[in-house]
């Protein structure tokens, strides 16, 4: 990645394409290690027992989804993944919805897992100071709202 940043440094529309290029990047390297680094469950269902617990209720499938930015099927195939190994249980709600509650087990993991993953995080943004962090943290919630226009634009041409 360093080549491709350094070949990209020229202008604001090369820039920006070798950011865009480098969240999927990111993405698959985070994803390799941390499913080095945990080896009872994949990244994804991770971020699903993540998602879970900060999802304000109903935690349905659909809610869920919507806050990982996945469809309610794909949810779904991690969640039942995730019964089958102890973690969560699949309830019904209303409207025939289906929520999903936490297990005692996703606890005990985190106690586990936890000096891993500070860790993990600790040599992430070891080279970062606060304010950069702070900047990452504000820059990353402006491309958030960049994603949002870019379903909407998707939607509007659908």
């Amino acid at each position: 990645m360093k080549e491709i940043f350094e070949a990209y440094d020229c202008d604001t529309e090369h820039r920006i394409q070798a950011i865009f290029s480098s969240i999927f990047v990111f993405q698959n390297r985070m994803q390799t290690a941390g499913e080095k680094l945990q080896t009872q469950i994949s990244m994804k269902q991770w971020l699903l027992l993540a998602m879970v617990d900060c999802c304000p209720e109903p935690r349905t499938l659909t809610n869920v989804g919507n806050l990982m930015g996945c469809s309610r099927q794909n949810i779904k195939k991690l969640a039942l993944a995730l019964e089958k190994k102890g973690f969560v249980r699949l309830l019904l709600g209303g409207n025939n919805s289906v929520c999903i509650e936490l297990t005692d087990k996703v606890k005990q993991y985190a106690e586990e897992m936890g000096k891993r993953h500070l860790q993990s995080l600790k040599l992430l943004f070891e080279d970062f100071s606060e304010n950069e962090i702070e900047q990452l943290f504000h820059l990353y919630s402006k491309l958030y709202v960049g994603i949002e226009r870019v379903e909407k634009y998707v939607e509007e041409l659908g």
